[in-house]
């Protein structure tokens, strides 16, 4: 993981989010790109008569908290041992990361932010179907990202496959790793096969299979990954589309909302 990019903005959870950042990059000798949107759509207001004005004094001021975001984490990161870079770009958040993140290794983001409302996990969502790129997110309070326990999630699926290979570098570094299957129904692809792809990549994973029963595949998910204590978590994302997942709930879904750990998305 060489290009690591983080979502930046002036919420409380950017902290969070640029430490983990500054980790990789340390542990990777990455390069950080600092990505901060300029979303114009926000001041444009509408009129009762159907015409749109853009509200120019409402964008300078904003204009003015971004450069001094971007004054004060320069004066930060220069006392860090990582090189970094600015990248702005016009348009919405999301869009936003999906265009910075298509050269991406891994694009940093939050699982929630004290002040979005629960829009972070839309725009993870947004992000990891539109992107393919893998997909770090990281609770609001993060302060570090540890790489000792890392508990992949495998269901014999593509997403499962990619989020895989994406994480490989994280996996490497791993002093444990596990592979977890809920069982269900026999798979083309078994979980034996993930051991032996990581196997070859020098990655001695162990295999842990637990029966469903009466819970939810994310429900029994959960409670292997609680008595685990992974210090982060590899899965495929709405591995049954994001729309029918968002209808009827899902993995990706509850993961994203119940985990309380950094979880590695990829589509």
């Amino acid at each position: 993981m060489k290009s690591i990019m983080v979502h930046a903005g002036g919420d409380p959870a950017f902290e969070g989010r640029l430490q983990v950042g500054l980790d990789l990059a340390r542990r990777f000798h990455g390069h950080m790109s600092l990505i901060l949107p300029r979303p114009t759509q926000d001041y444009v207001a509408f009129d009762m008569f159907g015409g749109a004005h853009f509200v120019a004094e409402a964008f300078e001021a904003a204009e003015k908290e971004r450069e001094k975001l971007c004054t004060r984490i320069d004066a930060r990161l220069k006392a860090e041992d990582v090189p970094w870079d600015w990248q702005i770009f016009d348009g919405t958040t999301s869009d936003t990361l999906i265009n910075a993140a298509r050269l991406a290794d891994v694009l940093v983001m939050s699982l929630d932010t004290a002040d979005a409302g629960g829009s972070a996990r839309a725009w993870i969502s947004d992000v990891v179907t539109a992107s393919r790129t893998p997909v770090l997110a990281v609770p609001a309070k993060a302060s570090r990202l540890s790489f000792d326990r890392a508990m992949v999630a495998y269901d014999g699926g593509f997403e499962a496959a990619n989020a895989l290979r994406a994480a490989l570098p994280l996996l490497q570094a791993a002093s444990f790793v596990r592979i977890s299957e809920i069982e269900m129904v026999p798979e083309q692809f078994p979980v034996t096969d993930a051991a032996m792809y990581l196997s070859r990549h020098g990655i001695n994973a162990e295999i842990a299979v637990a029966a469903k029963g009466d819970q939810s595949v994310e429900e029994r998910l959960l409670v292997e990954a609680n008595a685990w204590a992974p210090d982060f978590l590899v899965m495929g994302a709405y591995g049954h589309g994001r729309w029918r997942e968002t209808l009827f709930g899902g993995v990706t879904r509850f993961m994203l909302g119940e985990l309380g750990i950094p979880l590695l998305l990829a589509h």
